[in-house]
């Protein structure tokens, strides 16, 4: 069946919109905190059901907080997969909404959230659904239907569905609104003769 020529139009643009997110995951190379794939992941909740075990499945609700590093991930619900090892492959978190943050190795921090985040422990890879956002407060911004943030250089594409758009911000080098700096006070002028002083009056009075 032949597309019609709105969905086809809508479709260039989406994939337009997936480009503009490219051109923006090229203009910040930053590598995430590398440090964060070797540190522990903790996980709180206030409810648990289901078993840590080779390829099992656990489910948190309530309050759910996951913390690996400087990498951090909240919502209302978690749900954790384990590989043959035991160890934790893939966290899957709803909320209302979930978050993600993380800091680079340059200290700077990227916060996201959406309705749902499909966070792959594996590869370091974080898909953001549903009204995404993400904020590098010195890089720029970026908002979609979906948004897919690679942890490992805080790379990043998106798209959008339907004829909504993704929609991207950039920071500039020097922020606007600084306050000019202040002139120094002019230096006063030694140059000019000094006014001699009056001679005193030797004239009697009557």
């Amino acid at each position: 069946m032949l597309s019609t020529p709105r969905t086809c139009h809508v479709s260039a643009k989406a994939l337009l919109a997936a480009c503009g997110v490219a051109l923006l995951a090229a203009a910040m190379p930053a590598m995430a905190k590398q440090s964060d794939r070797q540190q522990v992941m903790d996980v709180v909740s206030k409810s648990f059901d289901g078993r840590q075990q080779p390829q099992g499945i656990a489910v948190y609700t309530t309050n759910v907080v996951i913390t690996q590093g400087t990498l951090k991930v909240t919502g209302a619900k978690a749900t954790v997969y384990f590989d043959d090892q035991n160890q934790v492959t893939r966290a899957v978190i709803d909320g209302g909404p979930a978050t993600v943050q993380q800091q680079d190795d340059d200290g700077n921090w990227m916060h996201g959230h959406a309705k749902n985040i499909d966070y792959h422990n594996d590869t370091g890879i974080a898909i953001l659904t549903g009204a995404a956002h993400i904020d590098q407060p010195t890089k720029g911004t970026a908002d979609g239907d979906k948004l897919t943030y690679n942890t490992n250089d805080s790379t990043m594409t998106g798209e959008s569905n339907g004829e909504a758009t993704v929609h991207m911000t950039f920071q500039p080098k020097t922020q606007p609104g600084a306050a000019p700096a202040a002139k120094p006070a002019a230096p006063a002028d030694t140059t000019a003769p000094a006014k001699p002083a009056a001679a005193p009056d030797t004239k009697k009075k009557p």
